[in-house]
């Protein structure tokens, strides 16, 4: 009996380490696989973690690229418009300054502006055409005295819309003819046409322009005359170039070119006052500004000789008003004069 109760205790023992060692494993196993799908969460957060980096890297790369297209397109855009904008202003500046130093009778830096405000103008026109782009362009080659190009550019202009461009065009293209027919010996036919323009022009360079030409081929006529036929031409000179006058009173070439017929006239009293008034309006050239202090000089020895004493007096004291407001060095030696004979002598 008490070997069977042995027998039967080993043996529920070995039953009871059995079960043990079961749950044990059980147990174990439990934790290694709760170890290991810990392992593969975490393996996989950690791969999910790098995929949303990755992704929110791409998504920010995008944006930035996005941002920088952006950037760069309204850079191009601002540069491409300060462009624009610096052409059409240079080309109003520098002709500004071409009529700043006209009026200073400056005539080489003046032609140096009116040559750059036009390659300003061009420019303009090239990039972004506009009315005021080849009115300016045709203003810059008027005063350079380009006649064709001139014409064209009014032409461009009036098609843009400005609506004189047609006409200052059609101003232009008769001058060119008429200096065309005046190299030609056709002189009945120039004159003619130089008559028209004066009647008819509204743009001053091409009156001035006209003016001139008509005026030079009127006193040459004169010159080749006598008695009542030079009085004759001299007096419709006359007659034309007070029409001007009063037409535009401020500019002062009409006064000098009544200046230059009335001392073809003998009328040195009047040609006098005309050249003062000539000089003190402003003259278009430096050239013409010197002539016209010789002839109010002119007038001055011419009236010496003319007048009674009592008449020159008087005559003389207001003249020397005149030559001290212009600081001149004496009665019949202008200021530039003396500026020449020093510049000569260095």
């Amino acid at each position: 009996m008490d070997e069977a109760n042995k027998e039967m205790d080993e043996e529920m023992k070995k039953k009871i380490n059995k079960a043990i060692k079961k749950s044990v494993n059980k147990a174990m196993k439990k934790d290694v696989n709760r170890e290991m799908k810990n392992e593969v969460n975490e393996e996989v957060k950690g791969e999910m973690h790098k995929n949303l980096i990755s992704r929110e890297t791409l998504a920010s790369l995008c944006i930035n690229l996005k941002i920088s297209f952006i950037i760069l397109f309204l850079l191009f855009w601002f540069f491409s418009l300060t462009a624009c904008v610096s052409h059409l202003k240079d080309a109003k500046f520098f002709y500004s300054q071409g009529q700043k130093f006209s009026r200073l009778y400056q005539s080489e830096k003046a032609v140096a502006s009116f040559k750059r405000a036009l390659i300003e103008a061009e420019l303009e026109t090239e990039k972004h055409p506009s009315a005021q782009a080849f009115m300016l362009k045709g203003m810059a080659e008027l005063n350079l005295e380009l006649w064709e190009e001139a014409e064209e550019s009014f032409l461009y202009a009036f098609s843009f819309g400005f609506e004189k461009g047609e006409e200052w065009a059609r101003e232009i293209a008769l001058l060119g003819l008429a200096s065309s027919l005046h190299e030609l010996k056709l002189e009945d036919s120039a004159l003619k046409i130089y008559d028209s323009v004066l009647d008819k022009s509204k743009l001053r360079q091409v009156a001035v322009f006209a003016a001139q030409k008509y005026t030079d081929a009127m006193l040459k006529r004169a010159l080749q005359k006598e008695g009542k036929d030079k009085q004759k031409i001299l007096t419709a000179a006359l007659k034309t170039a007070e029409k001007l006058t009063n037409k535009d009173l401020s500019c002062g070439f009409y006064h000098y070119l009544q200046s230059q017929i009335h001392s073809h006239l003998e009328d040195y009293n009047k040609s006098f006052e005309e050249a003062v008034m000539a000089r003190e309006l402003g003259l278009p050239k430096e050239d013409i500004y010197r002539d016209n202090d010789l002839q109010i000089v002119f007038c001055y020895q011419s009236l010496k000789d003319k007048l009674p004493e009592e008449e020159w007096e008087e005559f003389r004291s207001r003249y020397m008003a005149w030559v001290r407001r212009w600081n001149w060095k004496d009665a019949e030696t202008p200021s530039w004069k003396s500026e020449v004979r020093n510049a000569s002598d260095n």
